[in-house]
């Protein structure tokens, strides 16, 4: 593994941009599919079985979203059937860390499924938003730390996977250790990233509200395709991000 500092830490950020900017509307058709996909899909109500799909082919979809960072950062060009080649010896396991992904995610929803039944009922009956807020951060709080080892397990070993041909439960670990070792380069580049994305989100309603007061009728359309796209935006640097602090921490480790 690489030795990075917190230097590091706002270059990764620069670089993510950078990497969305040289292929944007690309980018965003790839955010696109990931929003469909693992989001619009599950929460129609005659296909939400399909959420319980979404989960395990996640860390499939993860790894050609990577690729195409990586391509582009290499400036190489890959077809799409050259990708799935790659993969397809892996797919069992990325199926397999798929699987694990989803019991972990059950296990957490029956954790917090008290507390949420006791949030949508308390959302419902109270008209006080600081009432509801004071019980909706000690849950999200809750869940954000469960989620946090899922989260550092699965944050390289995808590409760790297919790239560095690791087992896999020996990508879970290398993955943990990642994250571990790096927390604080990689904690400082999530709160720059998530406050740059915070800010931009407020921009944006800033933008809304000072078009809906110019033009009333077209201001709540307006507002849903702009916070759309915002989201498109966040989600492909996302991707991007991921794809360098990979890159990064990993480097000295033999990837194929």
């Amino acid at each position: 593994m690489k030795k990075i500092t917190f230097r590091d830490s706002i270059r990764w950020n620069k670089e993510s941009f950078t990497l969305f900017k040289k292929t944007p509307n690309q980018s965003l058709m790839l955010s696109l599919a990931y929003l469909f996909i693992f989001m619009l899909l599950p929460s129609m109500p005659m296909v939400q079985v399909f959420s319980i799909a979404s989960i395990l082919i996640w860390p499939i979809f993860l790894v050609f979203a990577v690729n195409f960072y990586k391509i582009h950062d290499k400036n190489k060009a890959e077809k799409f059937l050259a990708v799935y080649e790659k993969i397809k010896p892996k797919l069992a396991t990325l199926l397999t860390l798929g699987l694990i992904c989803l019991t972990y995610a059950g296990l957490v929803t029956i954790v917090l499924n008290s507390e949420m039944q006791e949030f949508i009922k308390l959302s419902e009956n109270n008209n006080e938003l600081v009432s509801v807020i004071n019980n909706f951060v000690p849950m999200i709080g809750k869940l954000i730390l469960l989620l946090l080892p899922l989260l550092m397990a699965t944050w390289f070993s995808p590409m760790l996977i297919v790239y560095n041909h690791y087992s896999l439960f020996k990508s879970i670990k290398s993955s943990i250790a990642g994250c571990l070792m790096y927390i604080a380069p990689l904690g400082l580049s999530w709160l720059i990233f998530s406050t740059t994305a915070i800010l931009f989100m407020l921009s944006c309603g800033v933008l809304i509200g000072s078009l809906a007061s110019f033009f009333p009728s077209i201001g709540p359309s307006l507002m849903g395709a702009i916070i759309f796209f915002a989201l498109l935006v966040i989600t492909s640097v996302m991707f991007a991000f991921q794809y360098i602090s990979y890159r990064d921490i990993f480097k000295s480790a033999r990837s194929y």
